[in-house]
């Protein structure tokens, strides 16, 4: 009780910037300071109570709290493929109208600052629970913020930080919470030094990573709007220049006609041409004397050019219409006020006939404001603002209501040789929607790593010095443990093996026939040596070994290639049980390992190779008869060994086995 005084003195000091805060704000402009400063003011309030003893109450408060800034974070952390962006919008209408998330959400560092905040008072800063780690890691996060306000390293794409006011009233209350808490983790003897290490590195490198990975995933957006902008204006050019190399196409077929075109003839011409390029205000026949005779299409506003003697009526023009009559080249304008009454471009196309003489010119006439709508329309301008200009002159622009972005991308445009400037500027809640989450998710992850990474040194930490006696028997006791289970795996492999040729035998060969009783059909056979005695008498045991084992390899290899176990049924004899094997089957089987020890290279002391005799028998249907199988397969390797060893018999298929 003693600190309770200073305790609650110092939580009280956080009033004072928060009400200076909360005074400087000037409304609905700064919603989302305003925010985050009554957030703080809760948290006070519920330090204070629990300072006071009434936690219940604290408690309630803080889970208020807690609930709306982890729905903040999960608007910055869920993806947008999850929950999209104008789902939060659309929330934030439900609020107020005409609110967007941007304008009332914290900024990120503060939130998470607040939300650790919170976990310190419910937690009642206790060491145990992570108290003096939270502590730390809220005074790195308001670090960062106040090194991203002074450096201008902040952007105003993500708000990342908040404002001073802010930051003080977190950074008293901290202080606050600091003053209650120190004294206990003092007296409590936690190896503070040693457990708050680990973890605090992983913060700071945790805040670098995240200010790492948001600087590149904002310039990584930025390169790819500026590359979608660039696109949209390289279409458009080409798509110009394209027409342009089209009417020139156009200009020529007039060249093989020594009289003016006739209205109906200009117009079936010229159709094709204005129906695939819709920025042509209209394509025009101009004679000679610069008077406008042929126009296409014919409406309204192009009515009204016809008649007009260019060299009169349009002097910014002149010199264009000029070069294209007199001088037999092709004539561009700059951007003049057409006849029509809108900005535009022309270029002249000269006619001219085999013996020099001008029949006239195209003029092909590109209107600003339907170029700008049909650029608009290449893009949804609910979304990005398009603006189109000639130096400081903006001949068309189209900006969405909602805010805009801080990136303006520069695009350069050749009009058919004229350069004109495009501005695009897409909206901010699109490059926030397009905007990557992990490194938002990266920083809440490794923040949390470092929490649990706390917990988990300090609990290993205490349990250590308490139990480190335990800890050295209870390692002598498994080490034990260990080796009785080894031994007992391997008294059980040899229980079931041939400790020579490593094959099963004779028990596992006969559990296993009994696994496969269901099987059908289900084949067995029997593999004896010949003459075996003879090796044994002289060349010796050792030689007998040697062939056993080569013997139980090769019959591994060509069993276990059909699905079956190969078995040391004891002396030289082996077996094999082959389930879903047919007779044909298991006959090739059994002469495959015939040919294979034959070509071994084994042999007897007179040279004479070593050689199997074998006994197959199959059954096909009815119950499972062991010693009856068994029997009916030796009785067939008896007459593989009557009929001069080295070859395979086959006992007739069994179907239903009586049991003798």
């Amino acid at each position: 009780m003693s600190m309770l005084p200073p305790a609650s003195l110092v939580v009280s000091l956080a009033i004072a910037p928060l009400t200076l805060g909360l005074l400087s704000q000037d409304g609905a402009g700064r919603l989302h300071e305003l925010l985050t400063l009554c957030l703080a003011g809760m948290l006070i309030l519920a330090q204070l109570l629990m300072l006071w003893g009434a936690r219940a109450l604290a408690k309630g408060l803080v889970s208020i709290v807690l609930f709306t800034l982890v729905l903040v974070l999960g608007s910055y952390v869920l993806p947008e493929y999850w929950v999209p962006m104008a789902i939060w919008d659309a929330l934030s209408h439900g609020l107020a109208a005409g609110l967007s998330l941007e304008a009332w959400r914290p900024a990120l560092l503060a939130t998470l600052s607040l939300i650790l905040i919170a976990v310190l008072i419910v937690t009642r800063s206790q060491p145990a629970r992570g108290g003096p780690l939270l502590s730390i890691m809220v005074l790195c996060l308001l670090a960062m913020q106040q090194l991203l306000n002074y450096t201008n390293l902040e952007t105003s794409l993500i708000r990342a930080s908040a404002g001073t006011w802010t930051t003080l009233t977190i950074a008293v209350l901290l202080a606050g919470l600091g003053v209650s808490s120190v004294p206990s983790w003092h007296s409590r003897a936690v190896p503070l030094k040693r457990v708050l290490s680990p973890p605090l590195f992983l913060v700071v490198l945790t805040l670098l990573l995240w200010h790492h990975q948001k600087s590149i995933t904002e310039q990584g957006l930025a390169h790819q709007t500026q590359a979608q902008a660039q696109q949209l204006g390289d279409r458009l050019t080409r798509e110009i220049q394209d027409h342009l190399a089209a009417v020139e196409r156009f200009a020529s077929i007039w060249t093989l006609f020594d009289s003016p075109p006739t209205q109906e003839e200009w117009s079936r011409q010229a159709e094709p041409y204005h129906r695939d390029f819709r920025f042509l205000l209209n394509m025009a026949f101009v004679d000679p004397d610069s008077h406008i005779t042929r126009v296409h299409p014919i409406n309204e506003i192009n009515r009204q050019a016809l008649g007009a003697r260019l060299f009169d009526a349009q002097p910014a023009g002149r010199e264009a219409v000029s070069r294209a009559l007199h001088e037999h080249r092709i004539g561009r304008t700059e951007v003049i006020m057409l006849l029509q009454g809108v900005p535009g471009i022309i270029h002249y196309l000269p006619i001219t006939l085999e013996d020099e003489r001008i029949l006239g010119a195209v003029a092909m006439v590109i209107s600003l404001p339907v170029l700008a709508e049909r650029l608009f329309s290449e893009v949804d301008t609910q979304a990005i603002g398009l603006a189109l200009s000639q130096g400081d002159r903006t001949l068309a622009s189209q900006f969405p209501e909602i805010s805009l972005g801080p990136w303006q991308h520069e695009i350069l445009l050749d009009v058919a040789g004229t350069p004109l400037g495009l501005t695009v500027q897409p909206s901010h809640a699109q490059l926030i929607a397009r905007l990557p989450r992990h490194p938002v998710v990266s920083l809440v992850t490794g923040l949390t790593l470092a929490y649990l990474l706390y917990l988990v040194l300090l609990g290993y930490t205490r349990l250590e010095r308490r139990h480190r006696q335990v800890h050295a028997a209870n390692t002598g006791l498994r080490r034990e443990i260990r080796t009785r289970n080894q031994l007992q795996k391997e008294i059980e492999w040899l229980a079931r093996h041939d400790e020579l040729t490593k094959l099963p035998n004779r028990r596992l060969f006969m559990e296993t026939l009994e696994a496969n009783a269901e099987a059908r059909p289900l084949s067995v056979m029997i593999c004896d040596v010949d003459h075996f005695k003879r090796i044994n008498d002289h060349q010796g045991h050792l030689i007998g070994d040697r062939y056993l084992k080569r013997l139980g390899n090769i019959g591994r290899e060509v069993v276990e290639m059909h699905g079956g176990l190969f078995a040391r049924y004891g002396g030289e004899e082996f077996v094999a049980c082959l389930p879903r094997v047919d007779t044909a089957q298991a006959e090739s089987i059994a002469e495959t390992l015939r040919h294979r020890l034959q070509e071994s290279g084994l042999s007897h002391h007179d040279g004479q190779r070593l050689t199997a005799s074998f006994g197959v028998v199959t059954l096909q249907d009815g119950p499972l008869e062991i010693a009856t199988v068994m029997q009916a397969a030796d009785e067939a390797l008896y007459r593989a060994k009557a009929a001069g060893r080295n070859q395979v018999r086959t006992a007739p298929t069994l179907s239903v086995i009586e049991s003798p």
